[in-house]
C-alpha cells in the first residue's frame, strides 16, 4: 500500500506545479544615462486594452500586475471607443540631457501622459490631432511630452492612447533633447522637399496648360495641389499652421482631400490612357469611381460608421486596380505614351498599400506607412511632368509634320506647286512695283521613265531624290524650289536676276545631273531638260497671270522631249 501512495504523492504534485503559474515579473525599468544615445523602450512596456475607455487614472494604476501584458512590437490593437494603456518605468540618472516621450504619428487622434511628481501628485500631458494646438503639451506636427525632471529615481508613467476606426501599433520613443531637434529637421527637410517640388510642379503644369492648350497638364496640376494638400493634413502640417484652433477639421480635410486627390488621379489617367480606345466598361468603370470616391467621402464625413471606412477602402483598392488595368491594358496595346504614366504611378501604388493594410490591422505603423506615400509621390511628380511633357512635344511634332506635308512633297521634300505659286504672284508683285527681274526654270527628269522600266519603282524614286539634291545644289538661299509634277521641278530665282544668269545656272545644273553616281545602277546619269523663263524690266506683268504663266513652263519643258538634243531652251515667259 506504502508503495502505491509515493507514486500518487509524486503525480498530485506535478498537476498542482502545471496548474499553479508563477506569478509574472513586471517589464525592467528603462535606464536614462547621461549619454545621447538611442533609448529602447520596448522592452520596458506593457499594454491595458481599455475596452470601455472610461478607467480613470486611478482605477488603472490600482490594476494587478496580470492586467499588464508586454508590448509586442508591430502588433496591431483595435481600440475603436475604448482606450490602450501603456506603462513603463524610468529612472534617468542625471539631469542633461533631457529627455522626451515621442509618438511619430500625425493622425494620432488623441494621448495623454501621466506620471506622479516628487510630492505624488498627478501631471498631465496632452496631444493628438482632436485637441488644439494650443492645448498641447508640446505644440507640434505630432504627440511630444517631457519625462519627469527626477534624478535617480524610478518613476512609473502610464500613456492613454485613443484612436478610433484604424487599427494602433506605433510605439512610442523615448530621445534626448539632441536626438529630437535632429528628427524634426531631418522631417521638416523633407516636407519642405516634398512641398516645395509639389508647388513647382503645380506652376509649371498651369503655365503648360496654358501655352500648350493641354486638358492633361491641367487635371495634373490639380491632381498634385489634391495630394499635396492631403499629405499637409495627414503629416499634421495643416493643423499646426493653417487651422491650428480647429482641430475637427484635421480628420474631415484628410480623408476627403485623400478621395479627391484619387478621383483627379483617375481622372488624369484616363485623360492620357482614354480607355474607351480599348475598353468601353473599363472606361465607365474609371468615371463611375471618379464620381463615388468624393461622393463617399462627404457620405463618411455626415455618417462616420465602421461598415463606411471598410466601404472608402474598398472604393480606394477599386480605384487602384482600375488604374492597373487601364494602364496595363494601353500598354498592352502598345501606347508609348502611358510608359511614363506606368512608371509614375508604380511607387505611389505601391507605397499606398502600407497604410491600406496598416488600417485593416495587417501592418503596423512605422516610417514607411507615414512618409512612403510622401517619398513615392516626390518620385512620381517629375515622371509624370516628363512623360506630359514628352507626350506633347511628340503631338506638336506630328502636327507640324502634317501641317508641313500640305506644303511639302513627301517623297523630296521639297515645295508644293500652291508655295511655288505664292512665291510667283510675290515675284511679280515685286517685278511689277520696283522693276526687279526673275527667272524661273522648269527642269524634266527626262529619263526617268527608263530608269523605272529597267531597275524598278525604288530606283525611281531615289532618281527623283537625287534630282532634288541637284537641284538644291545650284540654288541660292533665296531662291525656291518645288516639285510640280509627275517629273517635273521648279526653280524660281528672286530678282534682280539677268537671262545670262539664269541660263549659267540651267548650264551647271545640266552638268551636275550628268555626273555620274554610285547612287545609282550602272552610275547612271541624270538627264535633264530645262525651260528657262525670264521676266525682264518693262516686261507685262500681271499678278493674275502666275497660274497661266506656270501652266505655259510646265507644256514648254514637256514638249522639249521631241528627240532634239537641246536640252535647254529659252521660253517666253
Amino acid at each position: 500500500m506504502a508503495a502505491l501512495i509515493h507514486p500518487m504523492l509524486a503525480l498530485l504534485a506535478l498537476l498542482a506545479a502545471l496548474l499553479v503559474q508563477p506569478a509574472r515579473a513586471e517589464a525592467p525599468p528603462l535606464v536614462l544615462d547621461g549619454n545621447n544615445s538611442p533609448a529602447l523602450l520596448e522592452h520596458s512596456l506593457e499594454v491595458l486594452r481599455d475596452r470601455t475607455g472610461q478607467l480613470s487614472i486611478e482605477q488603472i494604476e490600482q490594476q494587478p500586475a496580470a492586467g499588464f501584458t508586454p508590448v509586442i512590437p508591430g502588433k496591431s490593437y483595435t481600440i475603436d471607443n475604448g482606450a490602450l494603456w501603456l506603462r513603463f518605468d524610468a529612472n534617468i540618472k542625471s539631469a542633461a540631457p533631457h529627455w522626451r516621450l515621442t509618438i511619430p504619428m500625425p493622425t494620432l487622434d488623441d494621448a495623454t501622459l501621466y506620471y506622479r511628481d516628487q510630492d505624488g501628485l498627478w501631471v498631465r500631458q496632452q496631444a493628438g490631432d482632436t485637441r488644439t494646438i494650443s492645448s498641447r503639451a508640446q505644440a507640434g506636427r505630432y504627440p511630444v511630452f517631457d519625462l519627469s525632471p527626477e534624478t535617480g529615481k524610478t518613476v512609473r508613467y502610464y500613456l492613454q492612447i485613443r484612436h478610433v476606426r484604424v487599427p494602433y501599433s506605433m510605439l512610442p520613443r523615448i530621445v534626448s533633447d539632441a536626438q529630437f531637434v535632429e528628427s524634426r529637421q531631418n522631417e521638416h527637410m523633407l516636407l519642405g522637399i516634398y512641398f516645395g517640388l509639389a508647388a513647382l510642379a503645380v506652376l509649371l503644369s498651369l503655365g503648360n496648360a496654358l501655352a500648350y492648350r493641354d486638358a492633361a497638364f491641367g487635371i495634373f496640376a490639380l491632381y498634385v495641389a489634391m495630394f499635396a494638400s492631403a499629405q499637409a493634413t495627414y503629416t499634421g502640417l495643416a493643423g499646426l499652421y493653417v487651422w491650428p484652433e480647429w482641430p475637427q477639421l484635421n480628420n474631415a480635410f484628410g480623408l476627403l482631400l485623400l478621395l479627391l486627390a484619387s478621383a483627379t488621379g483617375l481622372w488624369f489617367a484616363r485623360t492620357v490612357i482614354v480607355p474607351r480606345r480599348y475598353s468601353r466598361a473599363l472606361d465607365v468603370l474609371m468615371l463611375t469611381l471618379m464620381l463615388l470616391l468624393p461622393l463617399a467621402g462627404l457620405l463618411d464625413l455626415a455618417f462616420s460608421t465602421p461598415l463606411s471606412f471598410l466601404l472608402l477602402h474598398l472604393l480606394i483598392s477599386m480605384g487602384m486596380a482600375a488604374l492597373v488595368l487601364g494602364v496595363g491594358l494601353a500598354l498592352f496595346e502598345g501606347d508609348r505614351d502611358t510608359r511614363w504614366v506606368a512608371l509614375g504611378f508604380s511607387p505611389l501604388l505601391l507605397a499606398t498599400l502600407l497604410p491600406l493594410l496598416r488600417n485593416l490591422g495587417v501592418a503596423s505603423s512605422g516610417f514607411w506607412t507615414e512618409y512612403g506615400r510622401i517619398i513615392a509621390s516626390a518620385i512620381e511628380v517629375p515622371i509624370l511632368f516628363y512623360g506630359l511633357h514628352r507626350r506633347v512635344s511628340q503631338s506638336r511634332n506630328i502636327s507640324s509634320r502634317t501641317t508641313a506635308l500640305r506644303h511639302a512633297d513627301p517623297l523630296t521634300g521639297l515645295h508644293t506647286s500652291s508655295v511655288l505659286l505664292r512665291k510667283m504672284r510675290q515675284s511679280l508683285a515685286t517685278a511689277e512695283r520696283y522693276q526687279l527681274p526673275f527667272a524661273l526654270l522648269m527642269v524634266n527628269l527626262a529619263n526617268l521613265g527608263s530608269l523605272q522600266k529597267q531597275h524598278g519603282r525604288e530606283t525611281a524614286d531615289r532618281a527623283m531624290v537625287m534630282a532634288a539634291a541637284r537641284i538644291r545644289g545650284v540654288a541660292q538661299a533665296s531662291d525656291t524650289v518645288a516639285r510640280v509634277g509627275d517629273t517635273q521641278f521648279a526653280l524660281m530665282m528672286e530678282g534682280p536676276v539677268s537671262v545670262e544668269a539664269a541660263n549659267d545656272v540651267a548650264t551647271k545644273l545640266l552638268a551636275s545631273g550628268l555626273r555620274s553616281s554610285n547612287q545609282l545602277p550602272g552610275a547612271e546619269p541624270l538627264v535633264f531638260h530645262i525651260a528657262v523663263g525670264h521676266i525682264g524690266k518693262g516686261a507685262d506683268v500681271a499678278v493674275t497671270q502666275a497660274e497661266a504663266r506656270l501652266a505655259r513652263m510646265l507644256q514648254a519643258v514637256r514638249t522639249m522631249d521631241d528627240g532634239s538634243r537641246k536640252a535647254i531652251r529659252q521660253v517666253k515667259f
